[in-house]
């Protein structure tokens, strides 16, 4: 089999929801002023990943960890993305997700998905209540150096190599696999650097779309 690795993003990817922290801030009614802010600030380079991040974990500080659990347990994942994720996993594939969210999602992907490996960002508790602060594993712009090492773990090369995300942080993943799909992106130049861009919301069309670079 020409590829052998597929490296996934989670947040607009696997999962429908675009970012994970704002979906906790949303679902917890917290999608105020300050949460708003804080994204506008980073976008705008004004604080960096580290620091956006360190600010939104502070709004959850003292909430059970069991609560926010269970709000990704309602999570839904993209349409058709269970289904063909398992018949990739079924060809040979292994699979990995690397995502600048939090871990339930990751969590779950690895769980439920049986992904090979999973790497997030990860807010920390202690005694099951949330301390406020977090555990920064990725950074947004470093997924390539992060698929280097993933690559070197799992002994493969670059070439047999499938990266599949959706938006700006996913371009170093693009950049250093061997073929990347664009799924569904509100991104502007993700969609004209990748391989393939998919277009619909339906996962469908990336599975049927490595299947097909696979057999070629």
């Amino acid at each position: 089999m020409r590829y052998k690795i597929i490296i996934f993003d989670i947040d607009g990817t696997v999962a429908r929801h675009i970012s994970s922290w704002r979906y906790i801030h949303e679902k917890l009614g917290l999608w105020d002023e300050r949460a708003f802010r804080y994204q506008d600030e980073f976008l705008a380079g004004k604080i960096n990943y580290k620091k956006f991040c360190e600010l939104d974990a502070a709004h959850w500080k003292g909430l059970r960890e069991k609560k926010i659990k269970d709000i990704f347990k309602k999570a839904q994942y993209a349409k058709s993305a269970t289904r063909c994720i398992k018949k990739l996993k079924g060809m040979g594939f292994k699979l990995v997700a690397v995502s600048t969210g939090l871990q339930y999602m990751a969590d779950r992907v690895r769980e439920e998905l049986k992904f090979d490996y999973v790497l997030a960002n990860r807010l920390i508790s202690r005694r099951g209540a949330l301390t406020g602060g977090v555990k920064i594993n990725i950074t947004h712009g470093a997924k390539g150096n992060v698929l280097k090492k993933i690559l070197k773990k799992f002994d493969m090369k670059k070439k047999e190599a499938i990266s599949v995300g959706d938006s700006a942080g996913d371009i170093p993943l693009a950049k250093h696999s061997g073929y990347s799909i664009a799924f569904n992106s509100s991104d502007k130049t993700l969609p004209k650097i990748v391989d393939y861009n998919c277009r619909t919301n339906d996962f469908k069309e990336v599975f049927e779309r490595i299947v097909s670079i696979s057999q070629g």
